[in-house]
């Protein structure tokens, strides 16, 4: 089972549209996180610290 694609967005980003073209038409079908209606959260920021260590 793979792993979806999330992108956390800003809706006053207008960047977004190209990156979620880009990733369906790899055949990706994207989570998107409203960054502003749900923020970050201290476990996910430690997740992501985590998985960046282990890949440094």
């Amino acid at each position: 089972m793979s792993v979806p694609d999330v992108i956390r967005h800003n809706p006053g980003c207008g960047t977004l549209r190209i990156d979620l073209a880009i990733l369906r038409a790899a055949g990706s079908a994207p989570v998107v996180i409203d960054d502003l209606a749900q923020g970050w959260t201290r476990p996910h920021l430690q997740d992501l610290l985590a998985k960046g260590k282990r890949l440094a």
